[in-house]
């Protein structure tokens, strides 16, 4: 279904509009598809998710809350809240610096090691099926693509900053 329709928009859209339009409309799809299929059934957020999946393959002695914060797919995520919620259920564990809380080192409990890998195989097998309807030439270039879009807007917000 064509954009202008699905969001039911009857003027044209206004250049540079449509992409971010389709790019934040796709990422909602994403987002819902791996919800309902992968996330609400385990009992987890997609953030909390995704401090599991650094953890997991990080090293043993774990990262700090910034070291977190940095390999985050969504970059404003309160990760000292989700580690606290995280660690409320029995997932993670931190390890303070007594002299230092922000030096704590956030490490996957035994259980969350075992939750991780009970649960990763589901969110692979529905990221499979995410881009099922690409051929493998078509996926590959769309990752060139966002890839490119991803390195421009990198330049856009390092421009913004100065």
């Amino acid at each position: 279904m064509h954009l202008r329709e699905e969001l039911k928009i009857g003027k044209p859209i206004e250049p540079g509009h449509e992409v971010a339009l389709a790019l934040l409309l796709t990422r909602e799809y994403v987002s819902r598809v791996l919800d309902e299929q992968v996330f609400k059934k385990a009992g987890i957020t997609d953030q909390q998710f995704n401090v599991l999946r650094i953890l997991k393959g990080g090293p043993t002695k774990g990262y700090l809350i910034g070291e977190i914060k940095c390999r985050m797919i969504f970059r404003n995520a309160d990760v000292p809240r989700l580690v606290n919620r995280l660690t409320d259920q029995g997932l993670v564990k931190r390890y303070e610096n007594p002299r230092d809380r922000r030096g704590s080192r956030i490490r996957l409990t035994a259980d969350g090691d075992a939750f991780q890998n009970q649960v990763r195989p589901i969110h692979g097998t529905v990221c499979e099926a995410i881009d099922g309807c690409l051929s493998d030439a078509e996926r590959n270039h769309l990752l060139v693509l966002l890839e490119r879009l991803r390195d421009h807007y990198r330049l856009m917000l390092s421009a913004g900053a100065e």
